[in-house]
């Protein structure tokens, strides 16, 4: 049988083909073996050429069925009386009496039955058969010289091989008949079925177009052909049938889809699930279904779900736009259901959060990172919302990798089993009002200081004014002695540079206020400047202190020196100067310098006065502010030297710093770096 002949049957005649192969094979196999084994062992043949003829015959179905010629194969079973009378009646064969074996003729006859009812669908071939068998049953009971007397013979009568033959054929015969009328009923039935279908199909609202499949000698589709289409498939697609019947399948489909829809793949491959397309040409969609209700035949059906794409891509599009708006809102909304499971949720996307959704929803406020006391206070605020429908609200605070954060929460009823909560960064508002706060606090202290400032210069230029005033008035009288005069010179004198100090220092805050102070570098020479202001300090040191000045220079090379801005330098030495004098009253006060490592100059200014209270190291730099002691209520000073100092310190790259002890002096230092240096080598030892 070819290849492309067993393709072509349908499947139950396939098998069917199969299994009489399969029969005439074995009996073929069988007669062989039989039939070596008398040609070759002594005394074993029985009928030689009943083997041979049997063999034949055998040989011969099989050519039959691989040929397709299934009839040829199913008569060749009316030769079994032939082969029973060459067995078990004739003369030319040993074997026992007829009598003997005529139940093993019955049998045989009933096993050929068995075949044509398994095998042929024609009534004639079976009932020709039996009368067949029934001739050869009386053929072999007349040469037993039974036959008359088979009812008597043969006791109990169903022993009696008419009877077994009879009762088998009359009750088996009945049941085929029985279920071939079901069959021919069901038959009909599904051919009114099919009509209906077809009618159904053809009116149906789906595309559907019926296919037909061309396969190889291996069974491979080779080709797919359109055998039908319905109205709805001309309707949509602008084809009639005589256009399409007949056509390759996937000519016609690429000519619809434009090249998108392989129709080989989606027919053999239907059961990896529905796939969906777009006509571009008529702007549609369709999902396909594919049915295969036979072995050739397929049904695709092509469901118009043009409707659902656009409201699906309208939704999406909605979707998108709602959450791009709620993005660009700087909020986080969540949908929390009652349990306190995260439902829903929107967050803009940023580096202070890195969430998925797959991390947040279906989570419980009580796994999400908030502290225990915290969740359960969301939890009874969702609680309270969903109860009495208000709007609830938390500030918390929140640890993310970028740091502390504070959010405030609000809580409102969504529905009756969630509510929806609403998280803002308030991070910028606290601190904005907490900075406000404590600009508020400064500039009230700043208020009050400035306040104190001005109470307090008024205090300081008033006096040495009333002492120049005063004294300038006492010296004109004429009668004043000389000692007297000179006495009352030099306090005028002390007073005048008091008051320009006075006025040097506000005028310097004045320039730190408005950022006025420009750094001019420039080369300066460092014993040079130094010793300038030793002059001007050391010989107006009033008698009433037993105060000396001490300079420590670390390199004497008068040459010596680097690059920064010198008045400023001054300006920043003469302040401290100022200050380590005005708060001795007995002692040295130092000021030097020594090199770091050639990489930094550091400044030092030390004295032996009062020092500063512990408690009020932190005040030193304040503006406007004075150590409140008894030495500060005689000595003058308006609290924005050491500020001013400071300011111009950083200004030069560096950090004033200080150390004091009470009651025993203080130090303030600072280090600058050490640029453009020159004549800085130094004799070690």
């Amino acid at each position: 049988m070819s290849d492309r002949f067993w393709a072509a049957l349908p499947e139950a005649k396939q098998k069917q083909l199969f299994y009489l192969l399969m029969i005439w094979s074995s009996i073929g196999g069988i007669m062989l073996a039989i039939l070596i084994s008398h040609l070759f062992v002594p005394n074993a043949t029985l009928c030689l050429i009943c083997d041979f003829l049997l063999l034949a015959a055998s040989i011969l179905s099989v050519v039959c069925v691989l040929n397709g010629k299934n009839n040829c194969a199913i008569n060749i079973v009316f030769l079994t009386p032939v082969f029973i009378y060459g067995y078990y009646i004739s003369e030319f064969s040993a074997h026992l009496p007829p009598v003997e074996t005529i139940h093993y003729s019955t049998w045989w006859l009933i096993a050929g039955l068995v075949f044509l009812y398994f095998f042929s669908n024609n009534d004639s071939k079976i009932l020709l058969y039996f009368l067949l068998s029934v001739a050869t049953i009386g053929l072999q009971l007349f040469i037993a010289d039974h036959l008359l007397d088979s009812f008597s013979y043969f006791d109990p009568i169903v022993t009696n091989p008419f009877f077994v033959f009879l009762a088998f054929f009359l009750s088996t015969f009945y049941l085929r008949r029985h279920f071939n009328h079901a069959i021919e009923r069901l038959k009909e039935a599904l051919q009114r079925q099919t009509v209906s279908l077809n009618r159904v199909i053809q009116n149906s609202p789906f595309l559907i177009s019926r296919i037909s499949a061309e396969r190889d000698e291996g069974g491979n589709v080779v080709r797919l052909v359109i055998d039908k289409v319905n109205n709805a498939f001309e309707a949509a697609f602008k084809l009639n049938l005589h256009e399409v019947q007949g056509q390759d399948a996937h000519y016609v489909f690429n000519l619809i889809f434009k090249g998108k829809l392989d129709v080989n793949k989606t027919v053999l491959f239907s059961r990896k699930g529905i796939s969906e397309i777009q006509a571009p040409h008529i702007d549609k969609w369709f999902k396909i279904h594919v049915i295969n209700p036979s072995y050739n035949l397929y049904y695709l059906i092509f469901e118009d779900i043009t409707k659902v794409k656009k409201k699906m891509a309208e939704l999406e599009a909605n979707k998108r736009r709602y959450k791009v708006l709620l993005e660009a809102i700087p909020d986080i909304f969540f949908v929390i259901d009652k349990d306190g499971i995260y439902e829903d949720f929107v967050i803009k996307e940023s580096d202070l959060f890195k969430v998925e959704d797959a991390n947040i929803i279906g989570s419980s406020i009580f796994n999400t990172g908030f502290p225990e006391n915290l969740a359960n206070k969301i939890y009874a605020c969702i609680q309270n919302c969903i109860r009495s429908n208000s709007i609830e609200s938390i500030e918390y605070s929140l640890n993310t990798p970028n740091g502390t954060f504070l959010f405030e929460m609000r809580l409102a009823k969504l529905n009756a089993h969630s509510v929806i909560s609403v998280a803002r960064d308030i991070t910028k508002r606290k601190t904005a009002e907490f900075k406000l706060e404590k600009a508020l606090k400064r500039a009230e202290e700043s208020d009050r200081l400035k306040s104190a400032f001005l109470a307090n210069l008024s205090h300081e230029i008033r006096t040495p004014m009333n002492i120049i005033t005063n004294f300038t008035r006492m010296l004109s009288d004429a009668e004043m002695e000389q000692t007297d005069r000179l006495e009352l010179t030099d306090a005028i004198t002390e007073n005048g540079k008091q008051l320009l100090n006075m006025i040097d220092n506000t005028i310097h805050l004045s320039k730190i206020e408005t950022e006025a102070i420009e750094v001019k570098h420039a080369f300066c020479r460092i014993n040079g400047l130094l010793r300038d202001i030793y002059n001007q300090y050391a010989p107006h040191i009033p008698d009433s202190k037993d105060v000396r000045i001490r300079m420590n220079l670390d390199v004497h090379n008068p040459d010596f020196g680097f690059s920064t801005d010198n008045q400023l330098l001054k300006e920043a030495l003469m302040i401290l100067l100022d200050n380590a004098v005005k708060y001795t009253t007995k002692g040295t006060v130092t000021i030097g310098y020594e090199m770091i490592r050639n990489e930094y100059i550091k400044f030092v200014v030390a004295d032996t006065g009062i020092g500063i209270p512990k408690e009020e190291f932190e005040n030193i730099f304040s503006r406007f502010y004075r150590i409140p002691n008894a030495i500060n209520q005689t000595t003058s000073g308006s609290g924005i030297g050491l500020p001013i100092a400071q300011h111009y310190v950083a200004l030069l790259g560096g950090e004033l710093e200080f150390d004091s002890t009470l009651e025993q002096g203080s130090q303030f230092w600072f280090s600058i770096p050490f640029s453009d240096g020159q004549g800085y080598m130094k004799i070690v030892s």
